[in-house]
């Protein structure tokens, strides 16, 4: 049985020629990737504001249903935890049948999930009928579940636009080269910085939506308000192409015999990437992308940076979200902890005061964005080195990453502590925890998307793999348009970021279901002090693993300082990145992980059996 059709072309006739194909994402005009960026950057919003709006109405909707033993509460913990499990399993799946039909499908299903929300509590219940409270939990939960198949595609759209390089004119620890197949897509630069603020700051934004609802309106408002907003998203979605079309969700791979070579091509990217050998079933991509994730786990470095980004993400949930009313007998917001806690139960700040208290944090959270320009703080080195070895020269400057990136993870938790000592009381104005708390969100911004441009670096294998299907434009050169063949997922780095994101909607969950027991029993400046605490040890574990402090052989010394590239077409040749001056490299706990592009380097030139790693 045959899946294609042959015909004999006539003479002076192509298809190929006559038929133009649609280009890859990344080789789109700059204002068609702009308007893309942008929707999948307001879906990430989205996600953010149905938290944030529910947050912020959770002590009327107590109070609307009578709800005696808080299980109000329980809704955003049970929406956190529908979008980790469909986050950590099915993220493979849109590379199987693209982004668009996952996103549409599920902004579709998400809008009649808020029908029986907005009924449970519209009018007062009885608290001895149980169903409306079910209602309701399980609308969120199930809401869970199909934002998760929604929010698979949110970052990865970026990557499909813009691909995995944070690489500037002048970019850190290796030479420019513009044939970079990691190049290719431009680099994401401040749109990282934008979806970061998407991510964490429209909870906030949310929140103060929903303290708004319920000081003049019923609280049922907040989920008719949901309703428009996502069926306003809906409506871009639909014009917004697809990134990933049918012909560029198939991947090639490079299958050694014995006695010969040959190429395999498959559709998805992931289990072809681990096996060599491509899906039949889709489940078989989603188990590949579970084995992936694991070995993702199993390297120390990332498992801490991946815990770090879970725990930040925690952390402003909690100083926005966590909710949890001791008196359901007034509609207010008396039992909203950290931030809410000390605006409304110790200044007595009615519901709208509290919201635009609380909006210091997105506001905090948005001046950072433009931090993600290569240009801010000069990421775009102000002189051109000869050789890889001259960009990690030991010396601290400014425009050093890790020295940048250390001074981004040292103040945050100081920030944490800072706001603690502020949180006494009436004692002090209530404008001083308020800006300490937008300092929180601006460099919760700062650490987050830095982080996820440690994880974009460090595991971007794009260009030591086969080539794709993708071709580039043809107006390109021919040099450059034989190097610029790949158009990969970056399966290594989505799984990444689908673990980390796991982590943080998980911890997002503990915090908002344990936070207002915690508070009762510590106090809320008590609570505080511990999240910056923990936050202070983590912070300390990601410099020690992010720290170079080990030379590592990368290329072998045997054809060091020959013409390595020349010789037989048979003959095996290293894998060289850039204009190195030596064979060794100074490498990190995290650069020394398993799945990391600098052991695939060393797996390629054969090194990895030469020491212990």
């Amino acid at each position: 049985h045959r899946h294609h059709l042959s015909i004999k072309e006539p003479k002076q006739f192509s298809i190929s020629r006559t038929h133009r194909q649609a280009p890859i994402a990344r080789d789109w005009s700059i204002a068609r990737k702009r308007w893309v960026a942008l929707i999948a950057c307001l879906n990430t919003a989205l996600l953010g504001l149905i938290i944030g709006i529910y947050a912020g109405e959770v002590p009327a909707i107590q109070y609307a249903i009578v709800d005696e033993h808080h299980y109000t509460i329980l809704g955003n913990v049970v929406l956190f935890i529908g979008l980790a499990i469909t986050t950590s399993i099915f993220w493979p799946l849109p590379l199987l049948h693209g982004r668009k039909p996952y996103t549409l499908a599920a902004l579709v299903i998400l809008m009649p999930l808020q029908f029986p929300q907005a009924v449970a509590v519209d009018g007062s219940r009885t608290p001895y009928t149980p169903k409306y409270r079910v209602a309701l939990l399980l609308s969120r939960a199930v809401a869970g579940l199909v934002m998760g198949f929604a929010n698979i595609n949110f970052i990865t759209t970026l990557l499909d636009l813009f691909g995995s390089s944070l690489q500037s004119i002048n970019p850190h620890q290796e030479l420019v080269n513009v044939n970079d197949v990691r190049r290719h897509g431009g680099g994401m630069g401040i749109w990282l910085g934008f979806w970061t603020w998407c991510f964490i700051g429209s909870i906030g934004v949310g929140f103060c939506i929903g303290a708004a609802i319920i000081s003049g309106l019923d609280v049922s408002w907040g989920f008719w308000i949901t309703i428009i907003l996502t069926a306003f998203i809906l409506l871009l979605n639909v014009f917004v192409p697809e990134v990933r079309r049918s012909r560029y969700r198939r991947s090639i791979a490079e299958v050694r015999t014995p006695t010969e070579l040959f190429k395999r091509v498959a559709r998805g990217e992931v289990r072809m990437h681990l096996y060599s050998s491509g899906p039949r079933w889709w489940f078989e991509e989603v188990s590949a992308g579970l084995v992936l994730s694991a070995r993702m786990l199993k390297q120390p470095g990332f498992l801490v940076l991946s815990v770090y980004i879970g725990w930040i993400y925690g952390q402003i949930v909690m100083i926005i979200v966590v909710s949890s009313t001791s008196d359901v007998d007034r509609p207010s917001l008396t039992g909203l902890q950290l931030l809410g806690a000390l605006t409304s139960r110790y200044y007595r700040y009615r519901p709208q005061y509290v919201g635009l208290c609380v909006l210091a944090i997105p506001v905090g959270a948005f001046l950072a964005i433009p931090f993600q320009k290569a240009s801010i703080f000069s990421r775009s080195r102000q002189s051109v080195p000869r050789t890889d070895s001259m960009t990690v020269q030991k010396r601290l400057t400014w425009t050093s990453h890790f020295f940048r990136r250390a001074i981004f993870m040292i103040s945050l938790p100081l920030a944490g502590l800072a706001y603690t000592l502020a949180s006494v009381g009436p004692r002090i104005s209530a404008a001083v925890p308020t800006v300490f708390a937008g300092l929180i969100g601006f460099l919760s911004n700062l650490a987050i998307a830095e982080c996820n441009g440690i994880i974009m670096e460090t595991y971007d294998t794009s260009d030591l793999q086969p080539g794709m299907t993708g071709r580039p434009r043809r107006e390109l050169p021919e040099d450059i348009r034989k190097q610029r063949t790949n158009y990969s997922s970056f399966p290594r780095v989505t799984a990444a970021f689908a673990v980390s994101q796991s982590f943080a909607f998980l911890i997002a969950a503990a915090a908002t279901g344990t936070g207002g027991a915690i508070e009762r029993r510590l106090g809320a400046q008590a609570a505080t002090a511990v999240v910056a605490g923990v936050l202070l040890v983590l912070t300390l574990l990601l410099i020690v693993v992010v720290t170079r402090f080990k030379e590592v052989q990368i290329i072998p010394t045997q054809r060091y300082g020959t013409n390595v590239l020349s010789g037989p077409e048979d003959e095996w040749k290293p894998v060289i990145i850039g204009n190195p001056s030596g064979t060794t490299r100074r490498m990190s706990i995290l650069e020394l992980g398993g799945m990391t592009r600098w052991k695939e380097i060393r797996r390629r030139n054969r090194l990895t059996g030469l020491e212990d790693d």
